[in-house]
């Protein structure tokens, strides 16, 4: 164990030596093309110097900030049939989508935005086309707000300011035309929607006169089928109280006939015979049972009269029920057709309503200026003062960086590329031999010296 620490300890200060004697290496190389990299460091400051002050041309930035009214996360699609039926999907039409801020951003740098900027301003068409002019626009959206940051660069500062001032007012207008655009196309749409809405409900109240007044219309059945009831009604009456009377001959002629079956016909009188001057006993006929069975007559010839009248009357209600299911089944037929003919005229004349009110409401929209509704500008621009481009510190602070680095990987390149042996710790590296003397290197003094024997 003692051997093994012991060798393990030359080990590390051999790693250490070469560590150090690396380094060293490092800081030699440094050292020796120190001139190199300092030179090189230079060039590069100078050179950054030179453009950031007198070759590359100020870049002035001016600022506007644009003011979103109605935007929402995610585009909202116009034409989805809402809940709320026919009003709904025709106020869907008439009504202007509801954009994200992402939609006005890209609007803001549209080609024909750019182009109605260019015209406006008089612009050089050579030099400003929309794709240069955007490549000087920055626009941004402030987070978590519904402001738009625009900002124009340019080499000129009242040009930069009037592009910014003039892209905000022609962005309001722009948003103005094409809302009135779409305003103007839902205006006619519904205007020739109100007129086919307005042919289909006059041949709609035609077809319904045409019914109505057919020979059996709605109206004259429900006349008859009033009537019919109401006789019907009657009859049932009567029949009822032909039932009723009915009822009591049969109970009238029930009695009777119990009555008449328990009084005797024929009954003993006692009369004094004339001749004889005696009282005799005879067989007479029973009063009581002639007068039973005369009522017991007229209730059975009540009975016939009454059953007939029953049954005369059962015949009539029993017509006219049969009359009022077939005059029933009319009416009900012919009046779904006309509910059917009434509920279309309804219908269409609830359409040409909401699309009379919506063509109102769209052509008062229209007439409103959307562009200012929808975007306001917050701050115009003004001209800047100070450019903002070059950065001239942070672009020699950048020189200086690089070229303290490129000049240092230069140093270690031509280092690198140097093969020569040029000090004694270079045999020992390299050679791996030792030195044995040092021939100091000849100067005109050394050489004069040694002629003269000095």
């Amino acid at each position: 164990m003692r051997g093994e620490t012991a060798m393990a300890e030359p080990n590390q200060n051999a790693e250490f030596a070469e560590e150090v004697i690396d380094l060293r290496q490092y800081l030699q190389v440094l050292g020796k093309w120190r001139k190199i990299i300092a030179l090189g460091t230079l060039l590069c400051v100078l050179t950054s110097a030179i453009l950031s002050f007198f070759v590359l041309p100020p870049v002035y930035e001016a600022q506007t900030l644009l003011l979103v009214v109605q935007a929402t996360d995610k585009q909202q699609q116009v034409y989805q049939i809402p809940q709320d039926g026919l009003e709904g999907v025709v106020g869907s039409i008439s009504r202007l989508p509801i954009l994200t801020m992402n939609t006005y951003l890209g609007q803001l740098k549209s080609e024909v935005l750019l182009q109605r900027v260019i015209d406006r301003l008089k612009l050089d068409p050579n030099l400003y086309t929309p794709r240069t002019l955007s490549d000087m626009i920055k626009a941004t959206v402030v987070k978590d707000s519904n402001l738009i940051d625009v900002r124009v660069q340019n080499s000129d500062p009242v040009l930069a300011a009037r592009i910014a001032n003039t892209l905000s007012r022609e962005y309001l207008q722009l948003i103005s035309e094409k809302n009135a655009e779409q305003m103007a196309r839902s205006v006619s749409f519904l205007k020739q929607q109100r007129e086919a809405t307005e042919k289909d409900l006059q041949k709609a109240v035609d077809a319904l006169k045409k019914f109505q007044a057919q020979p059996r219309g709605v109206a004259v059945l429900e006349q008859e089928f009033k009537k019919k009831s109401e006789d019907l009604a009657g009859y049932e009456s009567q029949l009822k109280m032909a039932g009723v009377e009915l009822d009591q001959l049969s109970a009238g002629v029930a009695c009777l006939e119990r009555e008449l079956a328990s009084t005797p016909k024929m009954v003993s009188v006692e009369k004094l015979d004339p001749d004889t001057g005696r009282i005799v006993k005879t067989q007479d006929v029973n009063p009581v049972y002639v007068s039973i069975s005369q009522q017991l007559s007229e209730k059975k010839a009540d009975l016939a009269e009454k059953q007939a009248q029953v049954q005369g009357l059962q015949g009539v209600v029993d017509s006219l029920r049969t009359e009022l299911d077939k005059l029933q089944a009319e009416l009900t037929g012919k009046k779904v057709q006309q509910d059917k003919l009434q509920g279309e005229v309804d219908r269409l004349k609830q359409t040409v309503e909401t699309l009379a009110q919506k063509t109102t409401e769209t052509q008062i929209a229209r007439s409103i200026d959307l562009g200012d509704t929808s975007v306001i500008v917050v701050s115009e621009a003004s001209v800047p003062s100070h450019p903002v481009k070059p950065k001239k510190k942070l672009n020699i602070a950048v020189a200086f960086v690089l070229g303290l680095l490129a000049s240092t990987a230069l140093a270690f390149v031509l280092e690198h590329l140097d093969y020569t042996i040029k000090t004694p710790e270079d045999v020992a590296r390299y050679l791996e031999l030792p030195v044995v003397g040092v021939i100091p290197q000849g100067t005109a003094q050394t050489v004069k010296r040694s002629s003269y024997g000095g």
